[in-house]
């Protein structure tokens, strides 16, 4: 059968067709109506991944690591929805499963419900978002709208107490630790103060302090040494140049040279038994006498400096030598200085390092808000999900219209007729030479069609 003659067999069986679609579709709208109806209410959460993880949105990483990190969070958070510490606490705060038809006893209900929930909800997300999509089944749309809004709320007040319980429990040990370490560090502190009060030390660097008090006299004993050394130098003689120098044996030198020279004079002209020149002798005499008592007198200063510096000298050394004994016997206090001390900064640095995670985790403790926040809020739908009424309609249109076309099909092939000219042809291997379609005598259709061979 060719489409033509199809075509002309459906459109002269319409009414067949008509009939058999027309039941076909009421059937399967009726099965479908007949069904029992589900609705399916939908929510969305939207992730916050700067709390979770900051790597998750670092625009300089490697985009693919953090795709997968993005997919672990929100895997994460799609199991704790559908986790029994979320599904739980709806089934014992939603009224719909306080019902005796959940179980006889309270725990039977919420195991029960639990079950339910767990079935009816359906969770997601696509690959690299940080939405989360969330859809509830159930029987009434109002009851799935309420449903899922309540495991919407259930998990923001369970991430919050997941993300806060560890916290304080942890605030809660690090205080206990902060106690107990600060004891011992109060402890080691105040062993350090009386180990130092015992020995007499004031500050821990003490050995630094008497090595550069042993430095400061070893440098003083040196110039001393040196000075000593230069005083016994100049006191070796009464005549060196350091008495020569002196200022009172310069003068006395130039007042002998003067009256030396006048006496000189006075003798060329009187004899030595002149008055005058008894006294210019005798005032030469005296000055000589002068002379030499200062010459004396400077050599003996020149003594009495190079005495007080080997005095200075010994004193030094004397002081050098005690300094080195009590360095030396300083070192093993100082040893045990530096074991004490040593136990307090540890003991410091154990308290500021368990202050500071304590104060760490109190902060964490606090926080009051989820790092998930409801994109929209779940409504009741209009249209049940199962069944979808607008496929069933569809789909009945097109089955009614096919079996329809199927059963004209079926009765054309049971009893054939000649409709159209290249069916004719076809059917008697004949030539089709005259086509009177539906023509009568007066130029009008006719229902029949007649072919001459």
């Amino acid at each position: 059968m060719s489409f033509s003659d199809l075509v002309s067999a459906i459109r002269h069986r319409l009414r067949t067709v008509i009939v058999v679609g027309l039941l076909v579709f009421g059937a399967l709208v009726a099965l479908a109506m007949v069904q029992q109806r589900q609705y399916s209410a939908s929510s969305s959460l939207l992730v916050d991944l700067t709390q979770s993880d900051s790597n998750a949105t670092n625009a300089n990483g490697n985009a693919q690591q953090n795709a997968s990190v993005i997919d672990t969070i929100i895997g994460t958070q799609i199991d704790i929805i559908r986790s029994n510490a979320v599904l739980e606490e709806v089934a014992r705060t939603d009224p719909a499963f306080q019902n005796a038809a959940f179980g006889d006893t309270a725990e039977q209900r919420v195991q029960n419900a639990t079950g339910i929930l767990r079935r009816q909800l359906m969770v997601g997300s696509e690959k690299g978002s940080n939405v989360i999509r969330l859809s509830y089944t159930a029987t009434d749309p109002e009851a799935a709208a309420q449903t899922l809004n309540r495991i919407v709320d259930t998990y923001l007040t369970k991430q919050v107490e997941l993300r806060t319980s560890p916290a304080r429990n942890s605030a809660k040990w690090y205080d206990e630790r902060t106690r107990a370490v600060r004891e011992r560090f109060e402890l080691a502190q105040r062993r350090l103060s009386d180990f130092q009060r015992a020995n007499g030390i004031v500050g821990v660097d003490r050995m630094d302090i008497e090595g550069d008090r042993a430095k400061n006299l070893s440098t003083e004993l040196v110039q001393a040494q040196a000075e000593a050394a230069a005083a016994r130098a100049r006191a070796t003689s009464s005549d060196g140049p350091e008495v020569e120098s002196s200022t009172i044996v310069q003068e006395l030198q130039r007042e002998v040279g003067l009256q030396a020279g006048k006496v000189a004079e006075l003798s060329k002209t009187l004899g030595a038994a002149h008055p005058t020149m008894v006294a210019a002798n005798a005032q030469l005499s005296a000055l000589r006498s002068e002379l030499a008592k200062a010459r004396s007198t400077q050599a003996g200063a020149l003594d009495s400096a190079s005495l007080a510096a080997g005095r200075r000298e010994a004193e030094l050394r004397a002081r050098l030598e005690q300094q080195q004994s009590r360095m030396l016997s300083m070192s093993g206090v100082q040893d045990q200085l530096n074991v004490l001390q040593r136990d307090v900064d540890a003991t410091r640095q154990t308290y500021d390092t368990v202050r500071q995670r304590f104060n760490e985790a109190s902060l964490q403790s606090e926080i009051s808000q989820a790092n998930a926040s409801r994109l929209d809020q779940a409504t009741p739908p209009l249209l049940p999900s199962t069944p979808n009424l607008p496929l069933w309609f569809a789909a009945a249109l097109v089955l009614g219209l096919g079996a329809g076309i199927g059963v004209a099909a079926a009765q054309e092939f049971m009893r054939p007729r000649l409709r159209t000219a290249p069916g004719t042809a076809s059917a008697l291997d004949l030539d089709v030479i005259v086509d009177m379609t539906d023509l009568d005598g007066t130029g009008r259709h006719h229902s029949n069609r007649e072919f001459a061979a």
